[in-house]
């Protein structure tokens, strides 16, 4: 039996930058993958915030976009470099113009993985 996906927004693998203002410093990460509610991203550590956490994805070649989100599951991964620390992030502010511009990048991504007429 497959569990039942509870996210209200189809997400996209990406391999984008991200950087995670932590109070004390600010962390590089990846993003994996991403919807327009939310992020996977892993960081070489596990951010030390609040509840919210201030994070500017970064797209290649494409303005960078600033976000709030909250933490909404969080781990460590072995992964290709490594252990990573990864979090499932769910966007609590981003302005409507950034909100669309991320609703954008993720059709034009899904539009890749989808086969033609």
């Amino acid at each position: 039996m497959t569990q039942k996906e509870r996210r209200k927004f189809p997400r996209v693998p990406v391999d984008w930058s991200a950087i995670v203002e932590t109070n004390h410093s600010s962390l590089e990460g990846e993003v994996k993958d991403i919807s327009v509610g939310g992020a996977c991203i892993l960081c070489p550590e596990e951010p030390i915030a609040g509840e919210n956490i201030s994070i500017l994805l970064k797209p290649p070649e494409q303005q960078s976009i600033p976000v709030i989100g909250e933490k909404v599951w969080s781990g460590f991964f072995d992964i290709h470099y490594g252990t990573a620390f990864g979090m499932g992030v769910q966007f609590i502010h981003v302005s409507p113009e950034d909100r669309q511009y991320i609703a954008d990048l993720v059709e034009k991504k899904r539009s890749e993985y989808l086969p033609g007429p």
